[in-house]
């Protein structure tokens, strides 16, 4: 995705189709994005899953505009609830 015409809410959407397509749950998709499996997506795991799983290349600055839309926290990380919310605001 080109960063001109970029948003979060573009790049939730096609995660959610590919989540679809690949007949995937929220609980799986965070799973397969843990990588380290401490319980949160950091920055390099949601660009490596988003890599692997849409096969689109991000900019480093695109990542940390996702993980700020949904660190509710404040961590810089993405922990399963907060991905399940984003998601579900998606639907």
């Amino acid at each position: 995705m080109s960063e001109e015409n970029w948003t979060v809410r573009e790049a939730m959407a096609k995660l959610t189709a590919a989540l679809n397509e690949k007949d995937m749950t929220i609980d799986g998709l965070f799973e397969k994005f843990d990588t380290d499996s401490d319980g949160a997506i950091n920055g390099p795991e949601l660009h490596h899953g988003i890599r692997d799983m849409m096969e689109d290349i991000l900019s480093p600055g695109q990542i940390s505009q996702i993980i700020q839309a949904f660190d509710v926290n404040g961590d810089h990380r993405i922990d399963l609830a907060e991905l399940k919310s984003a998601m579900s605001e998606e639907e």
